[in-house]
């Protein structure tokens, strides 16, 4: 009896392997600690990620800390109020670059300044009623301006707007809101 041996095919196929290796993840260049002023538009942080061809960093915005760091209530979409916001900029994988650990910023939004706009030196003519200083805030913003009168030659205060003759100083004061610093402004107010 003649046994059989199994014939074995070999059938070639072609592997390929990839010898390409994953980037590390790219340089996110951001300052940790930003601030900006209050403009009334949505302000987002400043980020710069070193590839250009890297995926685009995912910013996510918190009003606490706390929320941070638990990683809830954040919102994709850039702040406009004034405050301090903690912000996690995350670098994920993909365009051959690996994921990368999550960068912190604190961002700050601060109130705007205000300019006082008044002529330094205004003129009335002397009819015997009493002239007040004119100012105007810009941009124009609430609360009204506080003026407060001082006589040229002797510094005193007054209590109300200037009637008679003479030279004075007139305190301007913003005293500020929730969007803008405070402010002042000094000029002068003659009567003659």
């Amino acid at each position: 009896m003649v046994k059989r041996l199994p014939i074995i095919f070999f059938i070639a196929v072609p592997l390929v392997f990839s010898c390409q290796r994953e980037k590390e993840a790219p340089i996110i260049t951001s300052a940790t600690y930003q601030h900006s002023q209050y403009n009334g538009q949505a302000q987002p942080v400043e980020v710069t990620t070193a590839a250009e061809d890297a995926p685009r960093p995912v910013i996510t915005y918190f009003v606490s800390e706390a929320d941070f760091e638990r990683g809830v209530n954040g919102d994709s979409a850039a702040p406009e109020s004034i405050g301090t916001y903690y912000v996690r900029i995350e670098r994920p994988a993909g365009n051959g670059y690996k994921q990368g650990k999550p960068v912190k910023i604190e961002y700050n939004i601060q109130k705007a300044f205000i300019s006082i706009v008044a002529d330094p030196v205004q003129r009335s003519s002397y009819d015997g009623s009493p002239k007040a200083a004119v100012a105007v805030t810009e941009p124009a913003e609430g609360p009204p301006l506080e003026f407060y009168y001082f006589d040229r030659d002797s510094g005193v205060p007054l209590a109300a707007p200037p009637a008679a003759k003479g030279s004075y100083l007139v305190n301007i004061v913003f005293p500020g809101s929730d969007r803008y610093m405070g402010a002042s402004k000094e000029i002068e107010l003659l009567i003659e």
